[in-house]
């Protein structure tokens, strides 16, 4: 259980969160956090872009969702099914997004789902956070479609 292979697929896939210099911060099963520095992503009021926290806060349950995949002992092709996010604060430093525990019991429906179906879906939430105070609120559906075949 740890991010490397989220780094990884990031490294090998994803130019816009390679560019953002977007990582993993830590991961411990139930919970992700992602870390991109302010520099790429700062804007004109010398705070982060609403469309880079977007994609961090949106990368923390894709993440989330993808590491728990793998740990499971898949390699899964997943998508973002709806999304909506709330900005409540102005981010003026590094953008850190942290997925939100979800139920033990969602994850097994998640995982028994997807093996009667081939397909299934969880929601997930995220957060980032400026001086301990909530700035950004994520919700999204995450939507496993199948899996890569080696």
């Amino acid at each position: 259980m740890n991010g490397k292979a989220l780094d990884n697929f990031i490294g090998l896939y994803l130019p816009t969160a390679q560019h953002m210099q977007l990582s993993v911060k830590s991961y411990d099963g139930k919970s992700l956090r992602l870390h991109a520095p302010l520099g790429p992503s700062i804007n004109d009021k010398l705070t982060a872009f609403g469309g880079s926290i977007y994609c961090v806060a949106v990368m923390a349950c894709w993440g989330m969702t993808y590491l728990r995949c793998v740990d499971y002992g898949l390699d899964p092709d997943i998508v973002v099914a709806e999304a909506s996010i709330e900005y409540l604060k102005p981010i003026p430093d590094d953008i850190i997004a942290q997925s939100l525990v979800a139920d033990e019991r969602d994850w097994q429906r998640f995982f028994q789902h997807f093996e009667a179906r081939g397909r299934a879906k969880i929601n997930l939430c995220s957060e980032i956070k400026v001086n301990g105070e909530v700035a950004v609120r994520f919700k999204g559906l995450y939507a496993i479609v199948g899996v890569k075949q080696a």
